[in-house]
């Protein structure tokens, strides 16, 4: 029995909590009842038991401790894996949406990454790693899943410019049409930054346009093939000399990450510019002899 004491008394830890256990054991027949004050026995209870949890880990803090986490160099590296399997999920979520497009389109694509976007030209241009040797010419348009962002200004044999929609300053006019019953056709001719929407001109006055209807490419364009998605009517306004209306568009597209596209390689489309490539170079020999 003697040997069971010294015990107790060596191990400092469990004789006090042994301690705790008996007073608290004591104290339940004299705390019962609501009072407004405590006596001194539950008050000399708590304040040991206070005492006793700063000696003993609770649950929680032993899981931080086990956790790596919680440990320095460890824990930046888990947190870091943690942020590259975001990006990597993704990535992969961005190639799926590609990947569905490109099944239900009967058109052919190139996926290409974007490598570089200036800050100073962020709404106007980006850069990609496909090129010439990738099948890719000037002027060919670019979509994501969600429809049409823009068409390629400058191509070299690995890489090439994408002039976007929003580029305000020197996008070409696309010729487009209004799904509404009929075909109601119009140019996409600038940008407006404030109310980030696209500005289709040169509709006629008598036409009823109505929020929500798809604006899409017309087949007679140059560049682009038909039925590329553009975005939606969101208002319309009279056109700048009165004679016509203007609808602003919101694209289908969203600008602001544009990690995966796709550059539309539409084979009518290359014809008829090797067609009229002909054509201009028939007319500089006739006009040179």
């Amino acid at each position: 029995m003697m040997n069971v004491f010294l015990r107790l008394f060596a191990n400092r830890r469990l004789f006090v909590l042994l301690l705790a256990v008996i007073l608290l054991t004591v104290s339940v027949g004299m705390t019962r009842g609501e009072r407004e004050k405590v006596t001194w026995v539950e008050a000399g209870v708590k304040n040991t038991v206070a005492w006793l949890s700063s000696w003993i880990p609770s649950p929680s803090r032993l899981l931080a401790e086990g956790s790596p986490e919680g440990k320095g160099e460890e824990g930046e590296e888990i947190l870091q894996l943690k942020a590259e399997l975001s990006r990597l999920k993704q990535e992969n979520r961005q190639l799926k949406e590609a990947a569905d497009y490109i099944d239900k389109n009967k058109e052919s694509y190139i996926t290409a990454q974007t490598v570089a976007r200036s800050p100073d030209r962020w709404n106007d241009r980006l850069v990609i790693d496909k090129g010439k040797k990738d099948g890719i010419q000037r002027n060919m348009p670019v979509v994501t899943h969600e429809g049409l962002i823009g068409r390629v200004s400058a191509v070299t044999d690995q890489m090439a410019d994408i002039q976007l929609l929003t580029d305000s300053g020197s996008t070409p006019g696309i010729a487009a049409h209004v799904l509404a019953g009929e075909e109601i056709f119009g140019l996409i001719e600038g940008y407006d930054e404030k109310s980030k929407r696209l500005l289709m001109k040169k509709i006629p006055s008598g036409v009823q346009l109505k929020k929500g209807q798809l604006v899409v490419t017309s087949g007679m364009s140059e560049i682009f093939p038909g039925n590329l998605l553009i975005g939606t009517v969101d208002k319309v306004t009279t056109g700048d000399f009165g004679v016509d209306q203007m609808v602003y568009v919101k694209p289908a597209a969203r600008f602001e990450r544009l990690q995966y596209v796709m550059v539309v390689r539409d084979p009518a489309k290359i014809q008829l510019k090797k067609h009229r490539q002909k054509l201009d170079s028939k007319d500089e020999r006739n006009g040179g002899n």
